[in-house]
Order: C-alpha cells, then structure tokens, then sequence
C-alpha cells in the first residue's frame, strides 16, 4: 500500500509541468545567473588565506626532517606556516582554533619506512575547516605514499647490490637512505618533493560548483515542500481519511507520502546533477561520495516536508512555512553568498549546510569518508523530523 500511494504521487508530480519547470528549469537558470554574475566576487571570497598548521613529531628521525624541513616548511610554505609542537601544545592550538590541522608523525616512522614497512600519517582536521583540512591531507598522504613507493625502490636496489655484492659505503647512514640521498641529487629532489601544482584545485571551487551545490540543496527542499502541499491538499479535500477508512494505516499512509516525496526530490537531484555536469562541465567529485550524500539529504528534505504536512493547516500555510524556511536557512548557510566564520555555529542548524559542504568537499577532492559525518547527521536530521511529522501527523 505505502509503494502504490508513493508511485501515485510521483505519477501526480511528473504530470504537472509547472512543478517541472520549478523543480528543474528554475535551479538550472538560478546557477547560470548566479555563476556568471557573481564569479569575480565569489573567486575573492573563497580564496584560502594562509593558515598555519602543527606537527607533533614522535620519530625526530631522519625522514620525519625531511618532511618537516623540506616539504611542509620549504614546499609548502606559500600555503601555510608549520609549527613543531609537542601533543599538548598541539591540542591547545586546535581547541583554540589556531590551527584548522595536526600532524603527528609516530615514533619509528623513519624507521619503519627504511625497513620497508607500511606506515601513516595521523592528520586531525576539523569538520568546518574544509578546504585548508584538504590541503593538509593531501600534502601528508601524497608524502607518505611517494617516500614509501621510494624506499621501496631503494630496498629493492639494495637487494640487488647485496646479491652481486656491491659496496655502497654508509657514511653514517642505513644504506636504503644512502641510495636515496643519491637518487634525490640526480633527480633534482623530484622523488621527495611535493609539488604545489596539484594543490591549486583546492584552494577554490568555482562560482558554478559552488550554486550548483547550493541551488540543488535549496530546490531537494522546494521539491519536498511540493510534497507537503499535496498532502495538505488531500487532507483538505478529506482524501487521506477516505484512505484511513480503507486498509491503509496512519504508519502505510505516512510511509507511502514520505516514499512519494524521496523519489520525487531524488529523481529531481540526479536530473539536476547531470545536467551542470554535461552542460555547465561541474566536477562533483567521486560518483560514490556524491551518490551517498545526495541520498542524504533527500532522506533529510523528505523528513522536512513530512513534519510541515503535520504542523500545518492550509495548502497556502505549507506553501508559506516551507518557503520562508527553506529561504531563510539557504541564507544562514551561505547558499546565496559565502557566510562569515562567526555564522558557521548558526549556519549548522540547517539541512542546507550540512548537504551543501558535504558536496563542496567532495568538489575539492575528498573521497567518500571525508563525508560520511555530514551525511551521518543529515540521516539523524531526517529520522528526528520524521519522527515529531508521525507523531504530529493528522488525517
């Protein structure tokens, strides 16, 4: 019953060409408009200033030198400042916000690489922080994989020398870190360098992947408040209590609306992402990540648009909450123009934010668990205002 009334309602949304038209034409002209009209300005806006970082080095071995030296201080010294701390005063620096990242490098970690053994880096970033926390990321972990594929390298020319019986002397060195000593001075330091040139997609999103974001979080939002309006409708025209006094329960009854509305904003989402993706070339980022929050936050949307069917009377009363809400909290979340820092507390109380950075990391690079607590709290979203529209619900 829940899949028959939810499949009748998709039927109802797909046959009426105004909500077409508002549910895809209208976002697809906010974001051209909004995209070229503001991109100089949102460029400025967005650019990273420099930030710092801390390190905490438990090795104070030779590669974990090179890494602070060469790369974070050297490498990256345009981007950030780098700070060598010890744990605590590295936990002060973060839970006073001094630093969006730490870096801690474990003890044997010079070690374990020169043996040939798989190592990490520990990053700790902070959720808001997003694009200086990506940057820290992929410096650390580009480093990690390239000195380990490197050592590798140089453990396999060792075993060679040992097996022809080479002799390659020390100079106060493990012989892996003499070879590599001499392969960094014939490649010019390439193999141990990190170059910032892959870095420069993070530093920005551009003015159409950024409302391409936030058009599409706000219109998940107006497609579940088209929802709301067809259940406030039916209870008006006393439809969803001819549907009562059938088999249908009030559980079946809610689920099959709640069903109507996550394929109705679903359906709206994937068409709206396809189409900035072939015509306005937006990169989304990885296709799982994107997959994943999307479904999110439909599930969040549709959980919006259930509890307004509950808390309002009138067609006209759903129509007017659920636009002044969803406008009001596009604004809060810096959907229209990027927000202040001191509005981010306020700006996380909105679904829009939570889906909106979720899909701007996935844009600058992240992979799919850089997301999964964005995508966490807007499936605890969803169920919590699922549960007060059940609850609240009336026929």
């Amino acid at each position: 019953m829940a899949l028959f009334i939810a499949l009748k309602d998709l039927r109802v949304v797909l046959r009426d060409r105004r909500a077409i038209l508002m549910l895809l034409l209208m976002p697809s002209i906010i974001i051209f408009i909004l995209g070229t009209a503001l991109g100089s300005v949102f460029n400025q806006n967005l650019a990273v200033n420099k930030f710092s970082i801390a390190v905490v080095n438990n090795d104070e071995g030779y590669l974990s030198s090179v890494f602070i030296n060469e790369v974070l201080r050297d490498g990256m010294s345009d981007t950030f400042n780098t700070f060598p701390v010890d744990k605590e005063k590295a936990e002060d620096m973060f839970n006073k916000k001094t630093v969006p990242a730490v870096i801690t490098i474990p003890e044997n970690f010079s070690k374990d690489i020169d043996s040939n053994k798989q190592v990490r880096l520990d990053i700790k970033t902070r959720l808001g922080d997003k694009i200086d926390s990506v940057i820290v990321k992929s410096v650390a972990e580009s480093f990690a994989n390239n000195i380990s594929m490197s050592y590798a390298s140089a453990n396999a020319v060792m075993d060679i020398e040992k097996q022809y019986k080479f002799n390659i002397p020390a100079n106060g060195m493990t012989e892996a870190q003499m070879v590599m000593s001499g392969l960094r001075q014939k490649l010019g330091n390439e193999m141990l360098k990190f170059s910032e040139e892959p870095q420069k997609k993070y530093k920005t999103t551009t003015a159409i992947q950024y409302y391409s974001a936030a058009m599409l979080v706000m219109f998940i939002l107006f497609g579940a408040n088209t929802g709301t309006r067809s259940i406030v409708e039916e209870r008006e025209n006393k439809t969803l209590g001819r549907l009562m006094s059938t088999r249908a329960s009030k559980v079946s009854l809610i689920s099959g609306k709640t069903m109507g509305i996550f394929m109705v904003c679903l359906a709206q989402a994937l068409t709206l992402i396809i189409f900035t993706c072939i015509v306005y070339g937006v990169n989304w980022g990885q296709v799982a990540g994107t997959l994943l929050v999307t479904v999110s936050a439909v599930f969040a949307a549709s959980g919006f648009g259930v509890v307004v069917a509950a808390l309002v009377k009138t067609a006209r009363a759903a129509d007017g909450v659920g636009m002044l809400v969803i406008q009001l909290s596009t604004m809060m979340s810096g959907g229209m123009v990027p927000i202040p820092s001191s509005m981010k507390t306020m700006s996380m109380f909105t679904i829009n934010w939570w889906a909106h950075q979720a899909y701007i990391d996935l844009m600058v690079g992240s992979g799919i668990s850089a997301v999964l607590p964005y995508c966490g709290v807007l499936a605890a979203i969803g169920l919590v205002l699922m549960s007060i529209g059940v609850a609240r619900f009336r026929t």
